[in-house]
């Protein structure tokens, strides 16, 4: 049994249930929240502290959504404040429950302006949907049209995932570059996250960032150009990952005090309790 004294205060509730909901990994959050729940036995002290560090999470991990049978996402560059959030490829806003993960009340979005910048954007989505569709087994990306002291800049998200049973990989790319003809400097970085947890409990993060100068002067070509260039980034980033585990995997048997057989398959620990 759990003495008072034992019983956690409830600004250090606060900061566990923060901590752990942080570091949930995507597709996991609402399994932990769950957990937490249970463990803490405070509903409410649970719902109000993990509003806000849901919201985090989902705008962070751009979390994929369904509109009216459309992919959209949930970031921060397309929060309209509220819990609602805009698309800009299917010009509709809709609510997000962030703790639910369903969208409601889908609203036709009228503040779109038609303009140069707007073709430009709308080419360069379909060109990265194209893409995705591609290399992804289940993926999204928007291009959000952004304004910083009036001069317009393009934000590119995508994301891809698979969550299984026993394990869940994220893949999450961000593009900025600036509306700046007849070139544009273009930064983004890449993150990998990858989570296996049936006969262990493995965490793998790996990030890559890029800078590059462009071409913008014509929006088909660009289109295809930075459709390239992601394509080149991400076969790096993978190629390099894959080499990275193969090093890791055998330094971590080489670095054992007693030297250990490898064999590179599971134990069957229960074959092992009865000889």
């Amino acid at each position: 049994m759990i003495s008072e004294e034992d019983e956690l205060s409830n600004e250090e509730k606060i900061d566990l249930i923060c901590s752990l909901l942080l570091q949930a990994p995507p597709g996991e959050f609402r399994n932990v929240f769950e957990d937490l729940r249970i463990l803490i036995c405070d509903d409410h002290l649970m719902r109000n502290e993990a509003a806000q560090v849901s919201a985090n999470h989902t705008k962070k991990n751009f979390t994929p959504v369904s509109i009216r049978g459309d992919d959209s996402l949930v970031t921060r560059h397309n929060d309209l404040g509220g819990n609602r959030f805009f698309d800009p490829q299917i010009k509709l806003s809709f609510r997000f429950d962030h703790l639910s993960r369903r969208a409601d009340k889908i609203l036709l979005y009228h503040v779109v302006r038609k303009d140069t910048a707007e073709l430009w954007r709308e080419t360069l989505n379909v060109a990265l949907e194209s893409y995705v569709k591609k290399h992804f087994h289940s993926g999204t990306c928007r291009v959000y049209r952004k304004s910083l002291r009036g001069s317009p800049f393009f934000v590119i998200c995508i994301e891809g995932h698979q969550y299984k049973k026993f394990w869940n990989a994220f893949w999450k790319s961000e593009w900025i570059l600036p509306v700046t003809p007849p070139n544009t400097q273009v930064t983004g970085s890449i993150s990998v996250q990858l989570h296996y947890f049936k006969k262990a409990n493995l965490h793998f993060t790996a990030t890559n960032t890029i800078e590059v100068s462009m071409c913008l002067i014509n929006r088909a070509q660009f289109a295809l150009d930075f459709e390239k260039l992601i394509e080149g980034e991400d076969n790096k980033l993978q190629t390099g990952l894959l080499k990275s585990l193969q090093i890791l995997s055998d330094e971590v048997w080489s670095v054992f005090r007693r030297q250990l057989p490898v064999t590179r398959t599971a134990i069957c620990w229960n074959k092992l309790l009865t000889y």
